[in-house]
C-alpha cells in the first residue's frame, strides 16, 4: 500500500508545477487572442501541438508554449501589441531574414514564436544552440512539407493546429511521436532536425533586424 502511495504521488504535479500549466495555459489564451486581433496566423506547434493530440493538455513537464508562424505574416505591430498588452520581450533569436524566433514572458512563464520560411517546395523554422564558450550561436533547420491549418477544440477554445496534424507529429518526433520520451534533447532530438554553418553571434540587445 505505502509503494502504491508513493507511485500516486509521483504521477500528481506539484503544486508550483500546476500554477505553472496554468500560466502557460493563460498566456498560450491571450496570446493567441492578440494574434488574431492583429490578423496574424498562428498555430499550435512543437511540444504544445504533442500535449494537445496525444494527451488534449499542456504536457506536465514543459515550461512554455509553442507557436508557428508563417515569417510573411511578421510585423512590428506583433512586438508592439505584446509589449502593450504587458509581456516582455525575453529573446530574440536570429532575425527577419533567417530563423527569427521571439520569446515573449509574463507571470513566470513563456510563450515562444516560430516563425517558419519557405525554401523550395518545403518549409523550415529555426532554432539557435549557443557553440560552446562562444560568442555565437549556430542556426539548426527543422523541415516540413507545407501544410493547411484547421481550427480544433482545446483549452475550452478553438486553436488552429496543421490539417494534417498526426503527420506533422511525425515529420518532427518520429514515429515514436506517441510514447512520452523521459530523456530529450530540444536540438537534435527532432527527426527534422539539421544543422547548418550559419552563425550569428549572441544578441544580449532584444532587437530584430
Amino acid at each position: 500500500m505505502k509503494l502504491f502511495q508513493r507511485l500516486l504521488r509521483r504521477k500528481q504535479p506539484r503544486p508550483q508545477q500546476s500554477l505553472l500549466v496554468a500560466e502557460i495555459v493563460r498566456n498560450l489564451i491571450d496570446g493567441c487572442d492578440l494574434l488574431i486581433d492583429l490578423g496574424v496566423r498562428a498555430w499550435l506547434t512543437d511540444g504544445t501541438l504533442l500535449g494537445y493530440y496525444r494527451e488534449q493538455r499542456i504536457l506536465q513537464h514543459d515550461q512554455d508554449a509553442d507557436l508557428g508562424l508563417f515569417i510573411e505574416d511578421y510585423s512590428d505591430r506583433i512586438l508592439a501589441g505584446f509589449k502593450n498588452a504587458g509581456w516582455e520581450l525575453d529573446h530574440v533569436f536570429g532575425n527577419i531574414e533567417c530563423g527569427l524566433q521571439l520569446s515573449f514572458l509574463r507571470n513566470g512563464s513563456k510563450l515562444d514564436l516560430f516563425f517558419f520560411y519557405p525554401e523550395g517546395d518545403r518549409l523550415w523554422h529555426g532554432a539557435w544552440k549557443a557553440e560552446p564558450k562562444g560568442k555565437f550561436r549556430k542556426l539548426i533547420k527543422y523541415y516540413y512539407e507545407p501544410f493547411e491549418l484547421r481550427m480544433v477544440d482545446f483549452l475550452g477554445r478553438q486553436f488552429a493546429v496543421p490539417a494534417d496534424t498526426e503527420q506533422y507529429l511525425v515529420t518532427k518526433y518520429g514515429e515514436g511521436w506517441a510514447v512520452e520520451q523521459r530523456e530529450w534533447d530540444w536540438a537534435f532530438g527532432p527527426s527534422n532536425a539539421i544543422a547548418t554553418e550559419i552563425r550569428l553571434p549572441r544578441n544580449k540587445k532584444k532587437k530584430v533586424s
